[in-house]
This record gives structure tokens, sequence and C-alpha cells, in this order.
């Protein structure tokens, strides 16, 4: 059987929003005196507040996003090909991160996914994206910190297909349940229908000090 994927948000929702067991590319901790600070006082802009430089920024982060969604796309379509939803899953567990770290290093950034509903708890969202998570922010949504730095959360909505990892347990074949269930113990990434909100991906320009 050929399992058959379809657009960039399939490829985030497949792929188990945190389903690699490393974390996939981490803001570097800022300094113990001015941590609270800076990440109280992240605040929402608008697109069409932003000032030319903002606007750079945040093309680069839709891009950087755009290029990760891609990679995995491919890399998990030929795993479905070839193995079915349980080998998708050994792709999220050993490329996934990888190829994180690899659109961080090729443009400057810092990118991830992430949930309010968790496969792998070292996919938890950085501090400033956390009220954002909490929230269940629907669309996508950029913020600014005191120092300058730009963040923005990207929606994942899943696809009907996506339901062979996500959907409701009962629903998920007896092999793949199996699958997630012995690498991902406290899983809480099932139970999902067609349309719902599923997570984010995560980016970040870095600390300028």
């Amino acid at each position: 059987m050929r399992w058959r994927v379809s657009g960039v948000v399939l490829v985030a929702a497949t792929l188990a929003v945190g389903c690699s067991r490393q974390a996939e590319v981490k803001p570097a901790p800022e300094p113990a005196a001015t941590e609270a600070a800076s990440h109280a006082e992240w605040t929402k802009v608008a697109v069409a507040d932003m000032t030319p430089e903002q606007k750079a920024e945040q093309q680069k982060c839709e891009e950087a996003v755009k290029t990760m969604s891609g990679r995995l796309m491919s890399e998990l379509t030929t795993a479905l090909d070839s193995g079915g939803p349980a080998g998708a899953i050994e792709v999220c567990r050993s490329r996934a991160p990888e190829i994180a770290a690899a659109i961080s290093n090729e443009y400057g950034l810092l990118i991830g996914r992430t949930s309010f509903r968790l496969r792998n708890p070292a996919n938890a969202p950085p501090e400033w994206a956390a009220k954002l998570v909490e929230e269940r922010v629907a669309e996508p949504t950029w913020l600014a910190s005191p120092d300058g730095r730009l963040g923005g959360l990207l929606p994942i909505r899943l696809k009907a297909e996506c339901g062979m990892c996500h959907g409701p347990k009962e629903q998920i074949a007896p092999q793949v349940l199996s699958t997630i269930e012995e690498s991902y113990p406290d899983d809480a990434a099932t139970g999902f229908k067609e349309g719902d909100l599923r997570g984010w991906f995560w980016v970040a320009t870095p600390s300028r000090t």
C-alpha cells in the first residue's frame, strides 16, 4: 500500500510535532539577570507595523519554515512509500532534528516545532512562545523582544491523512500505535481530527548579544 502526502502542512502534522527524540534547535539561555524581564516583555507585532528590518527578518523566517517543511516532506514521502506510517515515525526520530539544525545553520535562525499536546516533551515551546501556545493562537503570530529579536509561531492544522498517527487511538493501526507507545510512553499527540490545530512551527532570530 502506498501512503500519499500532500502539502507542507501535512508534513509538519504527520511528523508529529516533536516526534524526534532530540530537541530540534532551542534558543541559547539568556543571562540569568535579564532572562525573566526579556521573556516577559516580548510583545506582539503586526506585519503591517513592522520596521523594514523586521519585515526582512519575518520573510526570512517564513522562508526557513518553508524550506524545513519541504525537506521533511521529501524524506517522509519516501518513508511512507517504503514502510508506511511506522517508517515515517522512524524518520521523525532520526532525521527531523538533523534537518532543523541544518536549516538553523543555513538561515542563521532558531527553528523547531511545538504543540500544546506533545509527543516528545523535548519539543516544549521556547519561553517567549509559551503563553501563545497556552492560548492556542490559530493564526500566524509574530513577537518582538526589547533587544530587537523577532519570533513567530506558524500554525499546523491536521490533514485527514495525518490521522494515521494522530487520530483517535481506536482508529490508529495497531502496529503504528505500538511503535508510538514504545518510543513515547508519555505521548499526548493522539485524538485529533481533520482540521484541528495540531501545533506550530516556531522560528526566531538569535540573540544579538
